[in-house]
């Protein structure tokens, strides 16, 4: 709006097509008004073909003009593509699908929420809350000696804020302090909506919540440009305003990184609110924004997490109630109370992860994190480099420095798989953890030091890799402190069935075929298979059997065991079955090692290094 005392000018854009058709934007001549996608613009728009900031419009020496921000589809001005141009009264602007007239009339546009604005309401104070002036907020209430009682409600509060991770729960119990601190009538949190006005997501008490809608001018000043207001309302009465309704209104938004997740409101029916009330809502809401981000975030994962758990079979689940499996989860509880390392031993597929995250589970860092790192994936001349960490520049294609596993694994547990593929080099360096000292990252000199648990794992005879000299005598025997040894799937007796129901009906879920049943020759066939590859091989076979079945039943031919009987075991040593099971991966696959890999459950670099270790000609 411009003009004099005697006259004034208002000037206006107003959309003419679309849902909205009809409603306008009043533009002000003190400052750039911005047109775009982003929700900092003043004039909002959700027309996907438009930029983030596509247009600005700005008076000049009582001129006004659009300029075209370097959008990507360009400005139209009277339906030319234009840079900049000037506006008269009556000029149409395109910018992707909207179209606009501007408007400059001595009478405000008819459904304009600011034609009464400067006669009915004040702003009292205003603060921008990304600024120092909000932190200013918190800090004169630590100040001010007579203002106890606002310091230890905030610091309750954040307690309240750091304990909870519900972002509902953050909400209402920081609006239940401000309602009883400010005795307002009503607090409201609203959130933004894609058109970038604000609807109500909790309102205290719950029948106000039909009568929060800000009118459009306070939105964008409280959303869009990121400042709290305080407004006195001297009696107005326009529909869709809600603060026609009440005498005083505090709106504060929740803005973190530039991003605003939400305001909050309170509105006061009689009566004013007072500077310490204003004071305590900017503290309470400058205390929300990161708490409420956090825990949406918190939220997110939360989801994310369970829906991985539920598609990846066995994640946490130690299955089996056989003789030699209770043993096992005897000597888990045992080992997981005490804090040395532990070796667990066992043939491939048998279940060596699950046994590494029972014993963190049952353990004291069971709150920390537990990594898992597959020695036998990382290529030798990364092995130190992943582990431990390296600076940058510190070798060719080092571009960035990495925080390798050990330091991720801080605190918590971390658990080394094949554990007999480490370089003799890494070797030193774990045995220089496990003692308790410092280690440098390749390429630093500054040392590191680091409180993990370590569990190992190997299929291998470590004792023929000392003999080989493959393996430090000292770190055997530093990482055998409790050794602990997982049961093939073949002594496991009825362990079997008790798998093959649990995978069962966990991929008959995954896969939507609930109906699916397992026919009697095919279960006895599976329940006497001899299972060289153990747990995986037979969630594996179930998993393509659930799949494969062509009606209602699983039957012998859909379980892809043609080998039945023919690996009758002979001798017992492991490396003896893995040079067998490679052989016949690459007999099925044609020499192809990517497709023998896959069949195996092993990396091709796992599956290259022990083709060169047993000498398989391809």
């Amino acid at each position: 709006m411009t003009g004099s005392s005697a006259e004034t000018i208002y000037t206006f854009l107003t959309l003419t097509n679309g849902s909205r058709a009809g409603s306008h934007h009043i533009l002000a001549a003190d400052h750039d008004i911005r047109i775009g996608r982003g929700l900092d613009c003043d004039v909002v728009l959700t027309d996907p073909l438009s930029s983030r900031v596509h247009a600005v419009i700005h008076c000049e020496d009582g001129m006004w003009y659009i300029r075209d921000a370097n959008s990507r589809n360009g400005t139209f001005v009277d339906g030319k593509r234009s840079g900049e141009a000037v506006l008269n009264d009556g000029t149409i602007i395109r910018i992707g699908a909207a179209e606009y007239a501007f408007h400059q009339s001595t009478t405000p546009p008819a459904d304009t929420e600011l034609q009464q604005q400067q006669v009915t309401q004040q702003i009292i104070r205003k603060t921008h809350v990304a600024g120092p002036e909000s932190t200013d907020a918190i800090l004169e209430i630590f100040d001010d000696p007579r203002r106890v009682h606002d310091f230890l409600s905030l610091y309750q509060l954040s307690l309240k804020l750091l304990r909870s991770d519900q972002p509902d729960e953050l909400l209402r119990l920081s609006m239940e302090l401000l309602l009883s601190r400010t005795d307002a009538s009503v607090v409201g949190f609203l959130w933004p909506s894609d058109n970038g006005q604000l609807i109500p997501k909790l309102v205290i008490p719950d029948n106000a919540a039909d009568k929060l809608l800000l009118s459009q001018s306070l939105t964008e000043l409280v959303i869009r440009k990121g400042h709290a207001v305080w407004i006195a309302n001297a009696g107005g009465d326009r529909p869709g305003d809600s603060l026609a309704h009440y005498a005083d209104a505090i709106c504060v938004p929740l803005s973190q990184n530039d991003i605003t997740s939400g305001v909050l409101h309170l509105y006061r029916e009689q009566g004013r609110f007072e500077q310490d009330d204003y004071d305590i809502a900017l503290s309470v809401g400058t205390m929300l924004a990161p708490a409420l981000v956090r825990a949406r975030k918190q939220s997110v994962l939360a989801v994310n997490h369970s829906r991985l758990v539920a598609k990846s079979v066995s994640f946490d689940d130690l299955i089996g109630e056989s003789p030699p499996m209770k043993e096992l989860k005897t000597r888990i509880e045992r080992v997981a109370r005490a804090t040395g390392c532990v070796l667990v031993r066992g043939e491939s597929g048998s279940g060596k992860e699950l046994v590494a995250r029972a014993i963190h589970q049952a353990g004291p860092r069971s709150d920390r994190p537990m990594l898992a790192v597959n020695c036998a994936a990382i290529p030798r001349e990364l092995m130190e480099s992943q582990l431990f960490g390296h600076k940058k520049g510190a070798f060719t294609g080092a571009d960035s420095s990495h925080i390798g596993w050990f330091q991720q694994a801080d605190t918590g547990t971390l658990f080394l798989d094949e554990v007999g593929e480490l370089t003799l080099e890494g070797q030193a360096k774990l045995l220089r953890i496990l003692e308790d000292h410092p280690f440098s990252p390749v390429g630093s000199t500054e040392q590191v030091q680091v409180d993990v648990r370590v569990i190992a794992a190997t299929n291998r005879d470590l004792s023929d890799f000392v003999q080989q000299q493959k393996f430090r005598e000292d770190l055997y025997y530093r990482l055998t402190v409790f050794e602990l040894y997982v049961p093939p799937l073949r002594e496991r007796g009825s362990d079997i069935e008790r798998l093959l129901d649990y995978f069962l009906n966990h991929f008959k879920l995954q896969h939507g075929r609930p109906q699916l049943h397992l026919e009697p020759d095919a279960r006895k066939r599976l329940i006497e298979y001899g299972w060289p590859g153990n747990v995986r091989q037979l969630r594996n076979v179930i998993d393509s059997a659930v799949v494969m079945a062509i009606d209602d039943s699983i039957e012998v031919s859909d379980l892809g065991l043609r080998d039945v009987g023919a690996l009758d075991p002979t001798t017992l040593r492991i490396d003896a079955w893995e040079k067998k099971l490679i052989d016949q991966a690459l007999t099925r696959s044609s020499g192809s090692v990517p497709d023998a890999a896959k069949m195996l459950g092993i990396s091709r670099a796992t599956l290259y290094r022990k083709i060169e270790e047993y000498g398989i000609s391809r």
